[in-house]
């Protein structure tokens, strides 16, 4: 979703495996991660979330069961509420 000029992922179709967050999308910066953006997404094995990334909403990650990496960029400045419950498999 775009606003003011800046993106927030609200949804992935991709294939899974090792995701890395683009840093823009369409020339736009991306700088969120919405609520359950990637929720019950078992085919998530690593995700990268890059600097510009401030915020990773509530739930975003939930229930991701084969997740078992996540690196997070030093600019995130909030994570919401069971953004990663579920991920059973984070170490």
């Amino acid at each position: 979703m775009s606003y003011n000029g800046q993106i927030t992922i609200t949804g992935y179709t991709g294939s899974g495996g090792d995701v890395t967050i683009p840093s823009t999308i369409d020339g736009l910066p991306v700088i969120g991660i919405g609520p359950w953006a990637f929720n019950g997404d078992t085919g998530l094995i690593s995700v990268t979330i890059p600097n510009n990334i401030t915020s990773i909403e509530f739930g975003a990650f939930s229930s991701c069961s084969n997740l078992i990496s996540v690196s997070i960029g030093n600019s995130v400045t909030s994570i919401g509420r069971q953004a990663f419950s579920g991920c059973i498999s984070l170490a």
